[in-house]
């Protein structure tokens, strides 16, 4: 059981909710090289590199300033009140990556697949969702990062030259990983982990098929 516990919180930090964003926005360079390719390899790993800063690095860097000032208690968050400051945060670093990636000739964003601005979308619409969710029920937003990266890759699917059924299976086991590392730990219970995977899966969708709409 001790190693079962190692190897959750492993996984729960590799597949940590801040870095899903980054690893949905390798899929969508990765995944459709035809339409971003030529822009050159140096401009994707720039855009790499905002992603993951934005989503990623600046949350972090408050949510450990609010431990050092003692607004939290632990960095796992584990209660509903200590999450409402960190969901405010990270809510407005994900609305402001969006707003960077839509398409725009300063940084380059091609105007008929602004990919990336529909998926930051869709993690805004799923985060805003947990965070409602929040004075209810503790979301997992392991699982949440989980379906969304399940429902953007589904979508890729429609635009992707590759055959992604390999990937797409292997994307679905590693969900399944993800939510039962969170039950391992007790950090969340059965319908926290599924809510998150909803959510997350949900809010892709809506992305790509509603605020798309609504913007074209």
């Amino acid at each position: 059981m001790p190693r079962m516990k190692t190897l959750s919180k492993f996984i729960s930090s590799l597949f940590h909710p801040l870095l899903f964003p980054t690893y949905g926005a390798f899929l969508i360079l990765a995944l459709n090289p035809n339409m971003f390719g030529y822009f050159g390899e140096r401009l994707h790993i720039v855009w790499l590199i905002i992603v993951f800063a934005l989503t990623f690095a600046f949350p972090v860097v408050w949510i450990l300033m609010m431990k050092g000032l003692e607004m939290i208690d632990s960095l796992e968050m584990k209660t509903s009140k200590e999450r409402i400051i960190p969901f405010v945060a990270a809510g407005t670093f994900y609305l402001w990556t969006a707003w960077m990636f839509k398409a725009n000739v300063h940084m380059k964003i091609p105007l008929n697949v602004p990919f990336i601005f529909y998926m930051m979308a869709g993690a805004c619409i799923s985060l805003f969702v947990a965070f409602f969710m929040n004075n209810f029920t503790k979301v997992s937003l392991h699982t949440l990062g989980a379906g969304s990266l399940l429902g953007l890759l589904l979508i890729m699917m429609k635009y992707s030259t590759f055959d992604m059924r390999v990937l797409f299976v292997a994307v679905i086991i590693l969900a399944g990983l993800i939510g039962t590392a969170r039950l391992i730990l007790k950090a969340h219970t059965e319908p926290e982990i599924l809510a998150g995977y909803f959510i997350g899966f949900t809010g892709q969708f809506l992305a790509f098929s509603v605020v798309s709409k609504f913007l074209n």
